[in-house]
């Protein structure tokens, strides 16, 4: 291992420019002496035969895959990219030969962490470091990433000067939605500050040295999986890069040659860095910020990022980096609903302009400081608004979106919608002084801030009081059952107009979700309804009408209006597209896909992944390779990327055979699915149907799924092949 302090150029005074480039490059050199020495010996130990991969991804090693354009699956590959990035380093200090320079640094690093792994997956394992973040993470970020949610990266390096301050800069990155990956010094300081990290949290402690390649290999994954960026396009790659994901280096404290080789390597792909030490600047690539409090704001205008949270006056931090926390029983102050089987529901109503007080927020019963610890409660959370576009069919849109507005706030715990929910706040929350009436606050704030196109009156009131809550069952019911009846009549055929969805342009532009009343966007956020609101918000927003005018194909799904549609908004890149088949011009995908639909390999049925599962599929391919196919706006007939509830749609892919033509998914999808799955069979008439899908537990090969169908009497043996 090379030492430490054998990276630092001396004594820490100006640093100009040349002086810059030189540690890049010096950075560099130290960076491939030291792959060159580790590849030897792992060489020498496993032979060149040995496979080397990352887990759970379909991009090998992404950084070289991408830039490089070659396959890197056993060590025998790796010397001579190694050898050819190390060749190209020019020791001549000039800004173009440090960037440079950033590429082998990269090559290196990449090489250096992937060796970690021949022996176990997981080689961080008990330590404070995450390292490689598998595909299922950037998928599950995707939507976020692209409606700007997620505004941003902020790769922290190095040593905060004063503790107390980078916690406020963690905190401000959060309260604006920053995806945050630390590094070095910066992720043991963040422990002793008691700021919790993890996958689930959007805060990634990678490591140190070589693992900051894990957090730059995340965002030219995003490249390959949403841009439609091929392996390779080294000028696609790079402009891509330079524009999304908005990912910025925050370099705390004293500079290295290995740090200053890493910038590079991320400067190499397009994003800047903003220090706080004293170094002659270079103009958006590498800034200074002596003040600790202003360096995000520094950053946001340097790479132009759109921070869409608004601020909320509350006592914990607030954005999407909490919308994974779970709470625990034992970190748990209170909770309502769920397994405790207290009354718990919610119910937004649309109501007339007397009957709302804009911005009231009112509290019916105890709150949480007057409750004990540990305990459970009743709860309401009632939500009555006014607009004059404010239309009935919206009540459930915005009524939706409260769990996603509760969960934002560390320590505050939603799941569930309607009467079937479950509630917590976290012990560490109610400390800091977070409430129940605080729900009132951010529903307030956030309905406004999203809804405000439609909704300019809007008035919550939190209930505990059981008396008082059951006062509103009776109306919660009705409402629930009357939009029930609303949307068991909302049918493809019943409407005139469908909706297009291009949210995830930015990511990938030749894609374009079509959303049906029966066909949801492919991420699970967008259904038809979601669509006319958010046209209604702004009509030159993602979401736009497609009149289906003239039938060309009723059985495949197939209209001249919607074709239409789909080569204005792909720009001539696809002219036709079947809602109803996959097999002919299907829906493009662009990467943020729930599940990937494919076709078996005997071709009667139709395998079904989730991005949660890691493991291997009977197509011979798990989903981060498939999802290397079918994404980037790329139609590929057999394969198609759909949101989970489409699988239990009517229409899903009805010209095909339908719901009937599932014969394998995941045992984990099944089982989060199973009423759904059921109720849809009986609907077929095939009342043992979930429990002829074949899983992992019985098949893995196309030849023991095509024995486990024949063994069950799967229905989709005796269909046409799907090739007829």
């Amino acid at each position: 291992m090379v030492e430490r302090a054998s990276y630092y150029p001396g004594k820490q005074e100006h640093i100009p420019k040349e002086k810059l480039f030189k540690m890049a490059i010096e950075g560099s050199i130290i960076a491939t002496g030291y792959a060159d020495v580790l590849l030897s010996r792992a060489l020498q130990k496993y032979g060149p035969n040995q496979k080397i991969e990352f887990p759970e991804t379909g991009y090998q090693l992404p950084s070289l895959f991408a830039w490089l354009g070659k396959d890197c699956t056993k060590l025998g590959d790796l010397p001579r990219l190694l050898g050819e990035a190390r060749s190209r380093i020019v020791e001549r200090p000039t800004l173009e030969t440090a960037i440079a320079s950033g590429e082998a640094t990269m090559i290196a690093a990449e090489i250096v962490e992937a060796l970690k792994y021949i022996e176990t997956p997981t080689p961080y394992q008990g330590s404070l470091y995450c390292g490689f973040v598998p595909d299922r993470i950037l998928r599950q970020l995707g939507i976020a990433f692209v409606d700007d949610t997620i505004p941003g990266a902020a790769v922290f390096v190095g040593r905060a000067s004063d503790p107390k301050k980078l916690g406020a800069m963690i905190r401000d990155c959060q309260n604006k939605g920053m995806l945050i990956v630390a590094t070095y010094d910066i992720i043991k300081q963040l422990k002793d500050e008691k700021i919790a990290m993890g996958l689930e949290r959007m805060l990634y402690p990678v490591g140190e040295f070589t693992q900051i390649i894990h957090g730059l290999n995340f965002a030219i994954r995003a490249a390959l999986s949403f841009g439609g960026v091929q392996r390779g396009d080294r000028e696609g790659l790079l402009k891509y890069l330079s524009k999304r994901p908005k990912v910025f280096v925050l370099q705390l404290g004293p500079l290295d040659y290995i740090k200053v080789a890493a910038e590079f390597a991320v400067m190499f792909n397009g994003s800047p860095t903003i220090t706080d030490q004293d170094v002659e600047p270079i103009p958006d690539k590498y800034v200074v910020q002596k003040n600790l409090a202003e360096m995000i704001s520094t950053a946001i205008e340097v790479r132009g990022c759109r921070i869409k949270l608004g601020a909320i006056d509350l006592p914990v931090p607030y954005g999407p980096a909490f919308e994974g926390e779970s709470i625990r029983r034992p970190d748990m102050y209170i909770e309502a609903g769920g397994p405790s089987k207290s009354l718990a529901f919610e119910l937004l109503k649309m109501r007339g302009p007397e009957a709302v007080t804009d911005g009231k927020v009112m509290l019916i019963g105890k709150d949480v400081d007057g409750m004990p610890e540990g305990g459970v409660t009743h709860l309401g959370i009632f939500v009555n608004v006014y607009g004059k576009s404010m239309q009935k069919d919206f009540e459930s849109v915005l009524e939706r979106r409260i769990h996603q507005f509760i969960n934002f706030a560390e320590g505050g715990w939603h799941t569930g919608q309607r009467n079937l929910l479950w509630i917590r706040l976290s012990k560490s929350s109610v400390k800091a002084g977070l409430r129940l009436k605080h729900f009132g606050d951010i529903l307030v704030t956030k309905m406004k801030q999203e809804f405000g196109a439609i909704v300019s009156k809007i008035e919550v009131t939190i209930v505990t009081d059981e008396a008082e809550l059951r006062k509103h069952i009776d109306e919660a019911k009705e409402a629930y059952a009357e939009r029930d009846a609303r949307i068991a009549n909302l049918t493809d055929e019943n409407v005139d107009t469908f909706y297009t969805c291009t949210l995830c342009q930015s990511f990938a532009p030749g894609h374009v979700c079509i959303v049906t009343p029966e066909r949801l966007g492919l991420c699970g956020a967008i259904n038809w309804l979601d669509a006319k609101a958010s046209y209604q918000i702004s009509a030159t927003g993602p979401n736009s009408p497609v009149s289906k005018k003239e039938v060309i194909d009723v059985t495949k799904g197939k209209w001249t209006g919607v074709n239409e549609a789909v080569a204005e908004k792909t720009h001539g890149k696809l002219l036709s597209f079947s809602a109803y088949t996959m097999m002919d011009d299907p829906m493009t995908s662009c990467g943020c896909f729930e599940c990937i639909v494919g076709v078996s390999p005997d071709l009667q049925g139709v395998v079904v992944v989730n991005r949660e599962f890691p493991g291997m599929t009977p197509l011979g391919m798990t989903f981060s390779t498939l999802a290397g196919s079918v994404g980037g706006g790329i139609q590929t007939p057999g394969f198609i990327g759909v949101g989970r509830r489409y699988l239990t749609s009517k229409k899903f892919i009805s010209a095909d055979g339908g719901f009937l033509r599932i014969v394998w998914m995941p045992k984990d999808l099944k089982a989060a699915m199973r009423d759904d799955l059921t109720k849809r069979a009986q609907e077929e008439g095939v009342q043992d149907f979930v429990d002829k899908i074949a899983d992992e537990t019985v098949a893995r090969t196309p030849e023991e799924l095509a024995e486990w169908l024949v063994k069950v009497s799967h229905p989709a043996v005796k269909m046409p092949s799907m090739m007829s």
